[in-house]
C-alpha cells in the first residue's frame, strides 16, 4: 500500500470478540502508517464516541466495521490523545515510566508519537498475563473501562434523582445497603443471581424472573439515598487519568477557566462534584 493511500478497510475482526486491546491494535498500527508517511486522510473504524479516542465501529455478523475517513491532523489529534492517556493512571506504572514528556502536548513531534505508539507491555495478572500487547492499545482499554464504569455510576445517580430507581430484596451494596438498580428488569436478575447463583437463567429462567422480589424507588421505606450514590459517581471521576477529566469538563460545558490553566484538574473535579449531572451532556451510558 502506497504511504499516500489508508483507504481499504481493516480486515474483518473474528468472532466472538476478543480483548478490546486486541481489536484496536490494527488501528493503532494504520495510526502509526499515517504518522510515518505522507497521507492526508485514512480510513479507520471508528465511532463518533466520547467513550475513548479509538472507541470502534460495532462490527456485523461478519465481523466488519464501518469505516470513517479521517484527515491528518484529526489522526494527529487522535494520536496525542491516546499518548497522553498513556502517560496517566490508570495506564499502568511498567507503561507510564516509558513515555517522555518530549511526546506529550502540542509540540510533540509525528515521529516522538509513532515511538510512544510502538511500545509494548506485557500483563502480569488477568487473563491476558504473560501476553506482549501493544501498550497504547492496552493503556486505552483500561481507560475505557473507567470511563464506562463512571458513566454507569452518572445514569445510577441521574435515576434515582428522578425517583425511577429499583431494587431487589436482599441484594446489597459493599456498604451494606439496598444496591440501586436503573430498571426492573436488571433488578429482577439481580435478585436471581442472588437467589439462584451466577448461572440462575440456565433453569427455569422465565419463572425465576417472573417470581423475583422487587420493588420501585417510592415503595422503598425512608426513600432511596440519592446523595449517596451520587457520590460515589463523583468518586469514580478519581480513577481517571487528568487529560481525561480536564477533556469531559470541556465538553460538558465548564468555562475555560476551569478546565485549563494550574489547577485544572482539581477544578475540574470540583466542577463535576458540585452537580454531578453534568456529565449528562457528555456521556452515554453503556
Amino acid at each position: 500500500m502506497s504511504n499516500k493511500t489508508h483507504t481499504a478497510p481493516l480486515p474483518a475482526v473474528s468472532l466472538p470478540l476478543p480483548a478490546f486491546a486486541v481489536q484496536v491494535k490494527p488501528v493503532v498500527a494504520r495510526i502509526k502508517a499515517v504518522l510515518k508517511g505522507r497521507a492526508k486522510t485514512c480510513a479507520l473504524p471508528l465511532s463518533d464516541s466520547t467513550v475513548s479516542p479509538l472507541e470502534l465501529a460495532p462490527a456485523d455478523k461478519q465481523g466488519n466495521r464501518a469505516h470513517r475517513t479521517f484527515t491528518r491532523a484529526q489522526v494527529v489529534a487522535i494520536a496525542r490523545e491516546v499518548v497522553a492517556i498513556m502517560s496517566q493512571k490508570p495506564s499502568p506504572s511498567a507503561v507510564r515510566d516509558k513515555v517522555p514528556s518530549y511526546c506529550l502536548g502540542p509540540k510533540a513531534r509525528e515521529s516522538d508519537l509513532v515511538k510512544a505508539l510502538s511500545l509494548t507491555y506485557t500483563p502480569t495478572k488477568g487473563n491476558s498475563a504473560g501476553q506482549r500487547r501493544n501498550a497504547a492499545a492496552h493503556c486505552v482499554g483500561a481507560y475505557r473501562r473507567d470511563v464506562k464504569r463512571l458513566a454507569k455510576a452518572n445514569n445510577l445517580a441521574s435515576t434515582l434523582k428522578a425517583g425511577t430507581g429499583w431494587f431487589a430484596v436482599g441484594v446489597l451494596d459493599d456498604a451494606g445497603e439496598s444496591r440501586a438498580y436503573t430498571s426492573e428488569k436488571k433488578a429482577r436478575k439481580a435478585y436471581c443471581r442472588l437467589t439462584h447463583g451466577d448461572d440462575w437463567y440456565t433453569t427455569d429462567k422465565a419463572n425465576r424472573l417472573a417470581a423475583a422480589k422487587v420493588y420501585q424507588q417510592n415503595d422503598a421505606v425512608g426513600k432511596a439515598d440519592q446523595g449517596r450514590v451520587t457520590r460515589f459517581a463523583a468518586s469514580t471521576l478519581d480513577d481517571l487519568s487528568a487529560s481525561a477529566v480536564r477533556a469531559l469538563a470541556k465538553k460538558a460545558g465548564a468555562p475555560k477557566r476551569v478546565h485549563t490553566g494550574t489547577g485544572a484538574t482539581a477544578r475540574s473535579r470540583q466542577w463535576f462534584s458540585d452537580d454531578i449531572t453534568r456529565l449528562e451532556g457528555v456521556m452515554t451510558p453503556q
